[in-house]
């Protein structure tokens, strides 16, 4: 299982999930919409996006929410 996290350049929430992840040492690739040309599976309308493998799990700060729920 691989999570990957799809950000932009100058997006508030997707430092805030990014910093998150990382004091919750959540390892996911993460690839800058605005300067990787990495593309994500499916188009994304919000940013940060989160995918698992090739599915779509989460938007935004649910983001968060989707993790705190698989840890309880």
């Amino acid at each position: 299982m691989t999570y990957r996290v799809y950000v932009g350049t100058g997006c508030h929430d997707c430092d805030k999930v990014l910093e998150w992840l990382q004091a919750k040492n959540i390892t996911v690739e993460v690839h800058d919409l605005d300067n990787d040309h990495t593309p994500p599976p499916i188009d994304v309308f919000a940013r940060p996006a989160l995918f698992e493998d090739d599915s779509l799990k989460a938007y935004g700060m649910d983001i968060i929410d989707y993790f705190e729920k698989r840890s309880a």
